[in-house]
């Protein structure tokens, strides 16, 4: 049994567009969990203020200081540079990528062209056989009204995509046809 067609996405038809989706993936992973970490310890922050008074004066004083609280600052503005720098990092990714998606668009559209002109060509042989179907039933309403019956007492069933010698089943084939689909 043959295995069934995957449609490919554009990372999956070009190396280069994959490795800066992946890359902008990744970085989209370390933002989320940077301002994540970055959120709990602004709320930290507020919740537990840092002492109002220096550590020695504390010590002087004979209080105890969590030291802890003190380098909470200086590790959220780490922090938030980080943020800012993975953002700007993304955005240049994700230019680059978006530059890439013509080249990475047509490899995959390559690759899925034999597999869509077979389809196509199953699609036109169903309204072939589609149409010989209708055309044979709409003989019945045309030997009838040969006869001379009034065929409004059954109502017809009519399609404008099989009607007339221009039907809409030789335009679809022969635009198939003049995209390469299909002989």
């Amino acid at each position: 049994m043959a295995k069934p067609f995957t449609v490919p996405s554009p990372a999956d038809a070009d190396a280069e567009y994959g490795t800066l989706d992946a890359r902008y993936i990744a970085l989209g992973e370390e933002l989320s969990q940077v301002t994540k970490d970055a959120d709990l310890l602004d709320a930290d922050m507020r919740a537990r203020p840092s002492p109002a008074i220096r550590i020695a004066v504390a010590e002087l004083i004979g209080e105890t200081v969590d030291t802890t609280l003190l380098d909470r600052s200086r590790r959220l503005k780490e922090l938030r540079q980080r943020i800012a720098d993975l953002e700007a990092a993304r955005e240049i990714i994700r230019r680059k990528r978006d530059d890439r998606l013509g080249k990475a668009s047509l490899a995959a559209c390559t690759i899925a062209k034999t597999e869509y002109a077979k389809r196509i060509g199953k699609f036109i042989a169903a309204l072939e056989a589609a149409k010989a179907a209708y055309d044979d039933a709409d003989a019945v309403l045309d030997a009838l009204e040969r006869e001379g019956v009034q065929v409004t007492y059954m109502p017809p069933a009519r399609s404008n995509f099989f009607a007339g010698s221009d039907s809409g089943l030789q335009r679809f084939i022969a635009e198939a046809r003049s995209n390469g689909h299909v002989d």
